[in-house]
């Protein structure tokens, strides 16, 4: 069932066993996994089935460090989405932020997990075996391309061989034909089900917890028109994005002076993203004109390539997880005329002779606490207290990047992919923007002094209160975040499943 606030009439309270904020990719998953194995779930979302500039507005944060990427109807880099939503890397709609992602699917790599010595803060307290059986199942069920079969094609295989004898590495992912979209996905199950109820135009604005401090016994809903609404339930899961998480738990102050999860102060800190760079060119080489057909972007569905540096490399230099997109730019009758007159050979896939690719360039960032939100002095149309958002870099940033972009050069060209042109705007971290992958304001850990919720995405200190977001990444490659949220998000649900008895009555108002 699927409901706005207004619509509830006189009533203010809601129950259910569990209450999920947030219907982006992990609350949508998390959600209906739950309610189809017989779990009462109300889900409560701020926006609304149509988008609403007022509802967005509620995303304003202040920018202490580098800003972020803005609104920009004539962005040329997102001409795929309406204008409203061009530039825009957090949207309160129903289906979140899926509303606007391009539908790239990677696995993180086993590596990726591990703790680098000369990569501060790094690794997780869980390894990729713990999230492999829900890869593949999301892959299943939501028709994703096997990446598994993908990394042992032929091609695939002889193309890694080669650029692992000049220190360089590849990875694939799968990119959709049409983006999921969650509203789309589970729209239809979410207005049948029984034991699911969507409450959408409601922003969660407190967490109550009972006397002891470590349950969280309702969540405090409000709308732009007035309307408050209190949620109860046996377990909550936090399933918004990094920064409306950590403002949750920050502003969830009543009962803790310091906010829900906070006793060591770190809800909110080691917030990164993924700086990343869209307006270099590449001109082809020998191998890229071999494997130009592994390099297409279209059509889709298809498996696309990334490049980075080798793991042998990157630890020889102490270097971060930096890594290179290729996307074919095809000739005009001009490119065509100036190859044929400088005796080119020609460089071409499925879809057309290739003028160049465009390179984006995406880096990793150090996690450090002083790269964090908190609660500012200025309010939103809810009364409540914007996020000031301190996104900021270290020296090994600037230092990895500097170095992997020299290294790439060198070995691209000798490698036989090409040689880059950056113009007169080469990377630096100041020219750079986000990448909407926003991550790690609620770090995984294994104890509270190190981070904000355990293996499990349960905030410490509590005993009935999750996040199922990035928030909880403590480090993120240079990729995508989205199928390891989703994992997670599943992965959540199977131990939530184990724990939460199937109810005998369906979700009701109270």
């Amino acid at each position: 069932m699927i409901t706005d606030i207004l619509e509830l009439g006189e009533q203010t309270k809601l129950r259910g066993q569990v209450v999920v904020l947030g219907s982006g990719i992990a609350g949508a998953e998390v959600a209906t996994h739950l309610a189809r194995h017989g779990r009462d779930v109300v889900l409560v979302e701020s926006g609304r089935d149509r988008f609403e500039p007022s509802i967005q507005a509620l995303n304003d944060v202040i920018f202490l460090g580098k800003r972020h990427r803005e609104l920009d109807p004539d962005s040329y880099y997102h001409r795929y989405l309406p204008p409203e939503l061009r530039g825009v890397s957090r949207v309160r709609q129903f289906g979140g932020t899926s509303n606007v992602w391009t539908g790239k699917w990677k696995y993180l790599q086993p590596i990726d997990f591990e703790g680098r010595p000369w990569v501060a803060n790094s690794g997780w307290p869980i390894d990729f075996e713990d999230v492999l059986e829900h890869y593949r199942s999301a892959a299943k069920d939501y028709g994703f391309g096997d990446l598994e079969a993908e990394a042992v094609r032929p091609e695939i295989t002889a193309l890694r061989t080669t650029l692992a004898a000049d220190g360089l590495k590849m990875t694939s992912f799968y990119w959709e034909k049409s983006p999921t979209r969650t509203a789309i996905r589970f729209g239809d199950e979410m207005r049948r089900s029984e034991n699911l109820r969507v409450v959408l135009g409601a922003t969660a604005t407190e967490l109550r917890l009972d006397d002891s401090c470590q349950r969280v016994t309702a969540v405090v809903c409000r709308s732009l028109e007035g309307r408050e609404l209190t949620v109860e339930g046996d377990t909550v899961i936090i399933a918004t994005g990094a920064f409306e998480a950590a403002r949750l738990l920050l502003a969830s102050d009543r009962q803790l002076p310091h906010g829900i999860g906070n006793a060591h102060d770190l809800v909110g800190r080691f917030y990164t993203d993924h700086p990343k760079h869209h307006t270099g060119s590449l001109r082809p080489g020998p191998l890229t004109r071999q494997y130009a057909n592994e390099l297409q972007y279209g059509p889709k569905p298809r498996f696309c390539i990334c490049f980075a540096l080798d793991d042998k490399t990157q630890e020889e230099h102490q270097l971060l997880e930096h890594v290179l997109y290729l996307k074919p730019i095809y000739e005009q009758p001009a490119d065509r005329l100036w190859r044929i007159l400088r005796f080119r050979p020609i460089c071409q896939d499925g879809n057309g002779a290739i003028a160049s690719y465009r390179i984006k360039f995406v880096t990793e960032q150090v996690p450090q606490k002083s790269s964090c939100l908190k609660l500012g002095t200025e309010i939103d149309a809810l009364g409540q207290r914007k996020l000031e958002v301190n996104w900021c870099f270290t020296d090994h940033d600037r230092r990895s990047m500097a170095k992997t972009l020299e290294l790439l050069t060198q070995r691209f060209a000798e490698v036989g992919l090409g040689t880059f042109d950056f113009g007169n705007d080469p990377p630096t971290l100041e020219n750079m923007t986000d990448a909407a992958h926003q991550m790690g304001t609620t770090r995984m850990a294994n104890h509270p002094e190190e981070g904000v919720v355990d293996t499990n995405c349960r905030v410490f200190g509590t005993e009935n209160l999750y996040v199922a977001s990035s928030a909880v990444f403590p480090t993120g490659p240079s990729y995508s975040p989205t199928f390891t949220i989703l994992a997670l998000a599943r992965r959540l649900g199977q131990h939530l499943l184990q724990t939460t008895p199937v109810s005998t009555t369906t979700v009701h108002a109270g």
